[in-house]
């Protein structure tokens, strides 16, 4: 446990160091948050009674997490399994899991802290109302997306074996989510035929339709019972896949 708890500090200090990610971490979901709230303050989100303005957190809290799960926990994990540290620290007595898991912890840090941002600068600048008494469910749903993109990764390295190509497929990925996912625009903006294609293969709509009744509806995660499922079932699918793949790509270099 001291040798994990050592090697996430060291990874989340690794993180922090690097200015590029760090900034853009931080400073991109607040930029998004000023530009739409500012000029689409008075658009109303079809069928809802609501302005877009209501829904840019419960949207962005995904983004902030697609982001460090996808770009930044991938490419670091990759990187690593390529470089042959995960070796190395397995010689020093973390297992690869326990690698993963603080690599995983140190973007866990990372997206409480541009969240926090987010958000007071959200209640700061709009007004934006937080569902304190919510708070349970709001934390269950970051968890489960969490566990999506963490299986969306798992799957991705277990098919890619080169950090350069990961970097590339990660940034696909992970605008394809915040663009076709309703994380930038509703979906009840996109056109019909659209939105059902959306539904159907892009999953993280179910985790921004739970964090939206969550955080703007004050719903309970108990609501969202069908959302929750698809969710999950596509997250044990997509780490069972995974492991598989993995395993099957181990035995081949051994024998």
């Amino acid at each position: 446990m001291r040798k994990l708890y050592i090697f996430s500090k060291f990874q989340t200090n690794l993180l922090l160091r690097n200015f590029k990610t760090t900034i853009v971490g931080f400073l991109l979901p607040v930029i998004m948050f000023f530009i739409f709230s500012n000029m689409l303050a008075e658009l109303e989100v079809p069928n809802t009674g609501r302005t877009i303005v209501d829904y840019l957190i419960p949207a962005f809290i995904p983004i902030i997490i697609i982001n460090a799960v996808i770009v930044i926990y991938g490419q670091y994990y990759i990187l690593y399994k390529e470089q042959g540290n995960l070796l190395k620290y397995k010689l020093l007595g973390l297992n690869t899991f326990s690698t993963s898991f603080g690599i995983f912890l140190a973007t866990l840090i990372f997206q409480i802290i541009a969240t926090l941002f987010l958000v007071i600068f959200g209640v700061a600048t709009k007004g934006v109302t937080v569902p304190y008494e919510n708070v349970l469910s709001v934390i269950f749903m970051v968890l489960l997306i969490n566990l999506y993109q963490f299986a969306i990764v798992v799957f991705t390295t277990s098919v890619i074996q080169k950090s350069t190509t990961y970097q590339s497929v990660s940034l696909i990925i992970f605008y394809i989510q915040i663009f076709l996912g309703g994380l930038t625009f509703p979906p009840e903006m996109f056109p019909g035929f659209i939105r059902e294609i959306v539904y159907i293969f892009n999953p993280i709509i179910y985790g921004l339709v739970a964090m939206r009744g969550i955080w703007t509806e004050g719903l309970s995660i108990l609501n969202y019972s069908q959302e929750v499922m698809i969710l999950s079932l596509v997250t044990i699918g997509l780490i069972t896949i995974g492991i598989f793949i993995s395993k099957k790509r181990e035995k081949t270099q051994y024998q």
